[in-house]
């Protein structure tokens, strides 16, 4: 059958599969931004410039800052970028752009490992984010966690 299937399923007898839909990221966000399981809220007591609704912070994959806004959303943008750390160096991860791999969950994320030393995995960074027109407003932020990130890998040696 030809693809996207019409009702959004394949008619054949193996297992089914359905079609995902194209949804613009502005209105995902109110959707996911106070129902994502992912979300982390605290109430705070007393007086705090924030309300009584305290921060909020997320634990959603692919988020630099853990804030939870849009411009730092992994779940709902189309360009997104992870730092993660491994055994030895850091894991940065963003979304492919190729529109063959966006209906594969599995295929959708490119993961680059970083294993050499300080400047060479900023340089990298840079190179994939700003240099590459793909998140130039993601390069402090992910040149942050990358700091931290190898502070932690020093002490722990």
């Amino acid at each position: 059958p030809p693809w996207p299937p019409a009702l959004g399923r394949v008619a054949d007898s193996g297992p089914q599969q359905v079609a995902m839909a194209n949804v613009s990221a502005e209105l995902m966000w109110p959707i996911v931004r106070d129902q994502s399981c992912f979300a982390i809220k605290r109430k705070v007591t007393g007086r705090s410039g924030m309300g009584k609704a305290g921060p909020r912070f997320t634990k959603e994959p692919n988020n630099v800052t853990g804030i939870n806004s849009f411009k730092y959303s992994g779940l709902v943008n189309a360009k997104t970028v992870g730092l993660r750390q491994a055994n030895k160096g850091v894991v940065l991860t963003k979304k492919t752009r190729k529109p063959e791999r966006l209906i594969h969950p599995s295929k959708l994320y490119n993961n680059v490992s970083l294993t050499k030393d300080f400047r060479r995995v900023a340089n990298a960074i840079i190179k994939e984010t700003q240099a590459n027109y793909y998140r130039a407003d993601l390069t402090k932020d992910v040149l942050a966690k990358w700091s931290l990130i190898h502070a932690a890998q020093k002490r722990s040696k």
